[in-house]
């Protein structure tokens, strides 16, 4: 046996280790890893003589992708989301897309190829996407007598029925709200304010992070805190809002796509919604979309190409299970529109067309964005006035950005 197995060895290394390799960096792990190993196995079948090498960066992705490129070493094919940080050592997808009658731009959820160009140029195929909503907690609601949140609601519905959820002295309530949030998910509370953290050129702060619009969202969501009615995610006793929710200490948070993943998992009986609109305007969504981009460096950028459209094919689309469908027409076909945990994530997606990101506006986003995420900190533990944090943070994130 152990001869049979040597000899076959010996015929096919020399096809394996002269066949045609292609590497693909990614951050995902767990379930999302197998399905990408899969679709890698799927398109080496379709090219004979390729192999797919797939390179689970993890955790450390953003340090070990700059260290590949800053030895001149980077990766075929990369998972992506800051191009206007990474977009000078990518190859421009311009010319391969305008050759590809099958790349279909509309059917792609309106608003995501924004995020993968940079001054008018295309760097990237959005691979996937999310939105934020609000879970809600059917048991606490079911035991409650409540009825669940509708898809035309306002803060003040949510304030109302914290009131009715929460029982601070048993450390339960109505809302969870993560008082140390990245600041990229921050930005959807400003927008449904009128607010915002940077302004359109890019580079002030000052009259928009502390404007009176940012002040109103900041303070509104101190009274759910000073009320009892909010627990404080993100800080504290080290349990963490999954744990929280499936425990029926929250009853409702805002998140994105994963975290169905994750109470599917928990077997928990769950229901989404749409953001709340916040005195009388429109609730705003940030969408995260990651992307997949060609290093400018690589020896096969035509290869590369090849398997960045079969990434992003009907066929590899519907097997990302872990993924909201970028196409629409992948959407459609699996009936997501009509799915009441999905529908609302697609709704949120489509409230982002108005607004722009901070990192879009400033490639040195980076650099103030721990400034403003120290703020937002200081503001919900109480550590001084609003508006004097607010102002203060906004001169000091400008500075950055010089």
């Amino acid at each position: 046996m152990k001869k049979r197995l040597l000899v076959l060895l010996t015929v096919l290394w020399p096809l394996w280790a002269s066949a045609q390799l292609l590497r693909f960096a990614t951050w995902d792990g767990s379930e999302n890893l197998d399905i990408q190993r899969r679709i890698a196995a799927a398109f080496e079948q379709r090219h004979p003589g390729v192999r797919v090498q797939v390179e689970a960066y993890g955790a450390g992705f953003n340090q070990k992708l700059s260290a590949a490129f800053g030895a001149r070493n980077p990766p075929d094919v990369m998972m992506m989301w800051n191009f206007p940080l990474y977009h000078r050592v990518l190859e421009p997808l311009d010319a391969y897309q305008a050759r590809e009658p099958a790349f279909e731009a509309a059917d792609l959820v309106p608003g995501l190829l924004r995020f993968a160009s940079v001054d008018g140029r295309l760097y990237g195929v959005p691979a996937g996407f999310t939105s934020q909503v609000i879970y809600y907690n059917k048991d606490m609601f079911d035991r409650a007598g409540l009825a669940y949140p509708k898809a035309d609601w306002r803060w003040e519905d949510l304030r109302a029925l914290s009131q009715k959820l929460s029982r601070p002295a048993a450390k339960v309530y109505g809302y969870g709200l993560d008082v140390a949030p990245d600041p990229y998910d921050f930005q959807g509370y400003l927008w449904s304010a009128g607010a915002r953290m940077l302004a359109g050129d890019g580079q002030r702060l000052r009259g928009e992070l502390d404007s009176a619009a940012s002040q109103a969202m900041f303070n509104m969501l101190l009274g759910l805190l000073d009320q009892g009615l909010a627990a404080t995610l993100g800080v504290g006793d080290g349990k963490n809002q999954r744990q929280l929710f499936v425990a029926d200490r929250v009853a409702m948070l805002m998140d994105g796509a994963a975290f169905r993943l994750e109470l599917a998992q928990d077997g928990k009986r769950y229901g989404v919604a749409p953001l709340p609109s916040f005195q009388g305007r429109p609730a705003h969504s940030v969408v995260s979309v990651s992307s997949l981009a060609i290093a400018r460096d690589s020896k096969q950028k035509e290869l590369a190409w090849q398997f960045i459209k079969f990434y992003s094919s009907a066929e590899a689309v519907r097997l990302r299970q872990g993924d909201l469908p970028v196409l629409m027409s992948v959407a459609r076909e699996l009936q997501l529109q009509d799915d009441p945990l999905v529908q609302p994530f697609y709704a949120m997606a489509l409230s982002m067309r108005d607004e722009v990101p901070a990192f879009l506006l400033n490639p040195r986003w980076t650099r103030a964005s721990g400034v403003v995420r120290d703020a937002i900190q200081q503001v919900f533990l109480k550590k001084g006035d609003v508006a004097a944090i607010l102002s203060k943070a906004a001169a000091k994130a400008e500075r950055k950005l010089q």
